[in-house]
């Protein structure tokens, strides 16, 4: 009897291991059941799909240039002299024949009168020899000699009072005093500059064409001008001039005239972009999502939407235009072609289209 107790004891404290024991084994089997990884099979690969659309080409071009004044003269010293009178500054706004300089004219004075002095002796002996040839005391040609010295003295004293004209100095034409080159006492010397004047009541803007596009303008085309300084402002332009040469980069200069606008004025040295509109008829062409492109450039490939299946094709690309690129081959007009979804692709793929993405726009 006195084992009784101990069996039972331990028979009772065996049973409660084996309970937890098997308690624990089927937690630990649930567990690791939830716990396995459930592989799921995707069958259908969601995209968004945009259609191939056919817009205008936007062919014109778009180049920097300078603006420079219409018109630009020098105001020339025709005879030599100190200038004892300058009538401009700089900046001032001048008249065509406006006086700009007067220069001393003493030395000319002297001649002309010297000149003049010479002239009505010769008068008076042309007078005199009238009368002796009359009488017969000169001969015919005596006095012929003294009617050329004559006239060679009226000579003398035309071009001495042209001289005096040209020490008063008069603008060529009317605009903006740009630069003073003499002071006033300065020498001035015949053909040297007095200042520059320039004409900014119309404006040339001159640009460099590459010789693939020269031929794409025409004389006398309409343009439009944006500035950085009048941003919110369209300035219209002609083309006025194409140059018949190329410079050493193969480039051509084009001259674009346009007025100078009161509202909006512009100055000599501003720059400016022209937008040209090539002469030439409309243009179409496909275009497609630049994100549609897969492949390197090379060998670009898009993903054609067949039913509910992709087809992975190579295509022929042209021109990138911002978020576009232009489809030369290999696609038509309203083909459905993958945007988004690219990674999970593969030729023959099922697909399930989640949204139709934008269509393309035109940024002409």
């Amino acid at each position: 009897m006195k084992y009784i107790k101990p069996i039972i004891a331990v028979i009772a404290i065996g049973g409660i291991a084996f309970w937890i024991y098997s308690t624990l084994s089927h937690n630990k089997a649930i567990i690791e059941e939830n716990a396995q990884v459930k592989e799921e099979v995707i069958t259908e690969v969601p995209v968004r799909v945009a259609a191939v659309e056919k817009l205008e080409v936007d062919n014109s071009l778009k180049l920097t240039g300078n603006f420079v004044a219409r018109k630009e003269l020098n105001i020339i010293a025709e005879t030599q002299g100190r200038i004892t009178n300058l009538k401009i500054v700089e900046g001032q706004n001048i008249s065509k024949g406006l006086m700009v300089a007067k220069i001393d004219d003493t030395s000319i004075q002297s001649q002309l009168a010297t000149a003049n002095a010479s002239l009505e002796k010769a008068k008076k002996d042309v007078e005199r020899y009238e009368r002796l040839v009359t009488a017969g005391a000169v001969s015919q040609l005596q006095y012929e000699d003294v009617k050329l010295s004559m006239e060679n003295a009226k000579t003398n004293v035309t071009a001495i009072q042209q001289q005096l004209k040209y020490t008063i100095v008069h603008s060529p034409m009317t605009g903006i005093i740009k630069e003073l080159k003499v002071e006033e006492g300065s020498f001035a010397t015949p053909g040297s500059p007095i200042a520059t004047v320039v004409d900014v009541s119309r404006l040339k803007m001159v640009i460099k064409v590459p010789e693939t596009e020269i031929i794409r303008i025409k004389k006398g085309q309409k343009v439009e001008i944006q500035t950085e300084v009048y941003p919110d402002h369209i300035f219209n332009g002609q083309v006025s001039l194409i140059s018949v040469q190329a410079d050493e980069g193969r480039k051509y200069e084009v001259e674009i005239e346009l007025p100078n606008h009161t509202t909006y004025p512009l100055k000599a040295g501003m720059y400016g972009t022209v937008k040209i509109e090539p002469a030439s008829q409309t243009e179409f062409a496909l275009y497609v999502p630049r994100k549609s492109i897969e492949g390197s450039v090379k060998n670009p490939q898009v993903y054609l939407v067949q039913g509910d299946n992709v087809k992975l094709k190579t295509v022929k690309v042209g021109e990138i235009v911002d978020d576009k690129v232009i489809i030369l081959e290999g696609l038509k007009e309203g083909d459905q072609i993958v945007t988004t979804g690219q990674i999970n692709l593969e030729d023959g793929k099922r697909i399930k289209i989640i949204q139709q993405a934008e269509p393309v726009i035109s940024q002409k």
